[in-house]
This record gives structure tokens, C-alpha cells and sequence, in this order.
């Protein structure tokens, strides 16, 4: 016969067991549900990885651009970098045959005399310009010769 006793433990056993199973399995559940939402979340991480990718990407060829553009620039600043060098000496060459011609025409254009700024008998001379030529010291005795023969 039947054990009542026995029938009553078994199932109070059984029914223990049930409960403690559905216990790990709801354990189980919130496991694989955390590791769901982590799956969600290194989606969302992947997506927007792809999305600063392709913006580094845009970013790099924006800055490949102004690289080459800034490139251009310098290569243009150097041309004319190289231009002014040659105007400028152009100019300066200018001006200064423009100097020398000026020196000549005012060369040209002044009296070749020469004036003595001081009185008779200093032996100090002051000469206006330029002065090409002789020059001869008077002889002082040569004076007082002509001053006795007198």
C-alpha cells in the first residue's frame, strides 16, 4: 500500500525542487536578459564607431583639401616672393642710374669756378664742387720779389 506520509514528503520534495528549479531559471532569465542589453549596447556602440569613422574619414579629406590648397598658397606667396625680389631690384638699379644721371646733369649744370671763401692771403681753400685739374702753390717768395722790385 501507499504511504500516505511518504506520498506527502515526495511531494512537498518535488514541489520544493520545482520552485528552487524555476528560481535558478528565472536567475538564468535576468542573466540572459542583462546580456541582451549589453548585446544592445555594443550595437549602439558599433553604430555610432561607424558613424565617427565615416566622420574622421570626411574630416580627413577636409583636411587633405585645405593641406593641398595651403600648399597652392605657398607655392604661390613664393612666386611672388620671387617676383618682388626681382622688381625690387629692378628699382633699386633704377634709382640708382636714376642718381647717377641726377649727378651728372647737376654736374653739368654748375660753373666750373672755384671761389675762395676767405679773405686774401689766407692759405685756406674752400672748393664748391668737384675740382678736376693743376693745382699749383703760389710761391710766397715769388711775391715778395715783385713786391721789392716795385
Amino acid at each position: 500500500m501507499i504511504n500516505y506520509e511518504d506520498l506527502k514528503d515526495w511531494q512537498d520534495s518535488a514541489r520544493c525542487g520545482l520552485r528552487n528549479e524555476i528560481d535558478r531559471l528565472e536567475e538564468k532569465e535576468g542573466h540572459i536578459r542583462d546580456l541582451l542589453r549589453s548585446l544592445d549596447v555594443v550595437e549602439e556602440l558599433l553604430a555610432e564607431n561607424d558613424d565617427l569613422k565615416e566622420s574622421l574619414e570626411r574630416k580627413q579629406r577636409e583636411v587633405d583639401d585645405l593641406a593641398e590648397q595651403l600648399e597652392q598658397k605657398q607655392m604661390e606667396i613664393d612666386e611672388l616672393r620671387r617676383q618682388q625680389q626681382v622688381e625690387t631690384g629692378n628699382l633699386r638699379q633704377q634709382l640708382l642710374d636714376a642718381k647717377e644721371q641726377n649727378l651728372e646733369a647737376v654736374a653739368q649744370k654748375k660753373p666750373t669756378e672755384i671761389h675762395n671763401h676767405f679773405e686774401s692771403g689766407s692759405s685756406a681753400q674752400v672748393f664748391n664742387d668737384k675740382v678736376t685739374g693743376k693745382f699749383t702753390k703760389k710761391n710766397k717768395w715769388k711775391r715778395k720779389e715783385k713786391k721789392r722790385l716795385w
